[in-house]
């Protein structure tokens, strides 16, 4: 008679677990369903259906929950989250691990797991290979649960999914253990374009080709992989350049490829897409840049939606600019900026792209002289590539080290007489406390001028102050010793890590008299009557700061959480 009572509450299951997901709407968390579809109340079975998985053995749990080896942590809490939700139906704890594959790695297609986000299993790339982008699957494929999809949020809602109207599902035998019985379920999205096709080839059949020497270029490729596939659903392979070339390629920024190997001519934070001969060519020179181009490749010839077709030549082009010249306040004839440019640590930006926007900085600035602070082994790679005309001084310091505060000057207006580095006999860190300076001759006009680059230490206790008075001192005699033996004005700039109303300031200029442009200038275009711990000096008598601005627009905020400072001066030689 029990039996005859199992076999009755099969069938009722059976009939009971046949949903079918039919597209829906972006934005909906569970997906819409047959009549009959799983709801998120329990089902009150005595046994599980005959096409379900065992979920526990001799009460023990069977799985282990799979994540992605390198996920987010909103991926592994959601992981967690799981286990603690079957924990609580079966009582018994569930194994956390990831994908992790080694020289020594054996899958195990037997082995109980369940596979979670967009690992590295092939069972988890079958099934991806059947949905789109922002659509995601529930599965069962042997003894693996597959619960697989591209973006966070879509994995975000097939776990809901699975959590309300699965996890309830689950059945105990007469044994005491517990299995979980359902048909594979996919959640469908609608995208705006429906095909998209490149000099009539589908896109489908294209992989995006980045430079494996270039600077963030993986970074790049898989923002065109996002775009494209946030559009048609289709989430394209990503390959670099040492891999042989295909007929079907999208290039993203700087690669080895014939049509996208020379880059020298195009601006910084400019873009342009081309199609040409069948492949789609992102100019750019970094992921920002690149995002921005296909974003706006979108917006001119695919948001209309619906069949796409993109034909040889110039697409689209653009900027990430927002100002193009500032040009110099009238009466003045030299143009300083200073900046802290925080090493490699500011932001989500990489530096590669952080050097794009410096470069970008002097192409509408065109400052003469820039003071910089912070310039590490990273910045002393990637910019040079980006700054055009302009050179970089302040590499080593005397005790072997890199030093972090440098010069950036215009080589094809200035001739450097001579330069060295000087590091403060009193510090927190010989890496920033130190002075890069040079003398430079005005080729043209045959007027030189001194000029220093600083950082003094940080803090407010006791022997963070001593030290910036030791530097303090330092820096006037330097101020002093330059202007003597090179009979020449003295400009300096730095980050000094004390305003205009410390104790540290007040002392430095009692020593010197030098003469500051953020309280002494003819004209601000803003900042006026404001302090600051970056500065901008000239020794008196010597200049007239004719006009003085902070920048804090064009994009520099990806630059540094610092404000360069920029001073036009009337130089008195």
């Amino acid at each position: 008679m029990k039996r005859f009572v199992l076999m009755i509450a099969l069938v009722l299951a059976l009939l009971m677990l046949m949903p079918t997901f039919i597209a829906c709407d972006k934005g909906s968390d569970t997906p819409e369903t047959t009549e009959g579809a799983p709801s998120s109340e329990p089902e009150e079975t005595e046994a599980p259906a005959a096409n379900g998985i065992k979920l526990t053995e001799g009460g023990k749990a069977l799985f282990t929950i799979i994540r992605p080896d390198e996920c987010t942590t909103s991926v592994y809490n959601l992981a967690k989250d799981l286990g603690a939700d079957l924990k609580k139906i079966t009582g018994m704890e569930f194994k956390q691990d990831t994908d992790f594959f080694g020289w020594n790695t054996v899958r195990d297609p037997e082995k109980y797991e369940i596979l979670v986000g967009h690992t590295n299993y092939d069972e988890t790339a079958e099934i991806l290979g059947d949905i789109k982008y922002y659509d995601y699957a529930i599965a069962i494929r042997g003894h693996k649960i597959i619960i697989a999809a591209y973006t966070e949020a879509s994995l975000k809602k097939a776990l809901t999914y699975f959590r309300n109207n699965m996890i309830p599902l689950i059945a105990q035998d007469a044994d005491g253990d517990f299995a979980l019985a359902f048909e594979d379920q996919i959640y469908r999205n609608k995208y705006n374009v429906e095909s998209l096709k490149l000099d009539g080839n589908p896109i489908e059949k294209y992989v995006v080709v980045y430079g494996k020497d270039t600077p963030a270029g993986a970074t790049l490729a898989q923002s065109i992989v996002d775009v494209i596939a946030s559009a048609t659903g289709i989430y394209l392979p990503i390959v670099n350049d040492k891999e042989a070339e295909t007929e079907f390629e999208i290039l993203a920024g700087k690669t080895n490829r014939a049509v996208s190997s020379n880059l020298d001519d195009l601006a910084n934070l400019s873009y342009k897409v081309s199609l040409q001969s069948g492949k789609l060519v992102i100019d750019c020179h970094s992921a920002e840049t690149g995002d921005a181009a296909v974003r706006k490749l979108y917006a001119s010839k695919m948001s209309g939606g619906g069949n796409i077709e993109l034909t040889s030549g110039d697409l689209c082009e653009g900027t990430l600019l927002i100002e193009s010249v500032m040009p110099m306040t009238a009466g003045s004839d030299l143009r300083i900026i200073t900046y802290n440019v925080l090493t490699e640590k500011w932001g989500g930006t990489e530096t590669s792209a952080r050097a794009e926007y410096f470069g970008a900085f002097l192409d509408v600035y065109k400052p003469d002289i820039v003071g910089v602070q912070e310039v590490c082994d990273k910045w002393r790679k990637y910019m040079p590539e980006r700054i055009g005309n302009y050179k970089l001084i302040g590499t080593t310091r005397k005790d072997g080290g890199q030093s972090y505060s440098a010069i950036v000057y215009d080589s094809s207006k200035y001739e450097v007489l001579a330069q060295g580095v000087e590091t403060y006999s009193y510090h927190a860190s010989a890496e920033c406390r130190n002075m890069s300076w040079a003398i430079f001759m005005d080729t043209a006009k045959g007027v030189k001028f001194a000029f220093i680059s600083t950082h003094w230490d940080f803090g407010e206790e006791a022997e963070k102050q001593q030290m910036r008075k030791v530097q303090a001192e330092e820096m006037s005699k330097k101020i002093a010793d330059l202007k003597a033996e090179y009979n020449c004005p003295v400009i300096i700039t730095g980050d000094f890590n004390c305003n205009t109303n410390s104790d540290s300031y007040q002392y430095f200029m009692s020593m010197n008299g030098m003469v500051n442009a953020l309280t002494s200038s003819e004209h601000y275009y803003n900042a006026k009557g404001t302090t600051s711990i970056d500065l901008i000096m000239i020794t008196n008598g010597d200049g007239v700061f004719k006009g003085y601005r902070k920048l804090i627009d064009n994009g520099i905020a990806q630059i540094s959480d610092h404000p360069a400072n920029l001073a036009d001066i009337d130089l008195i030689p």
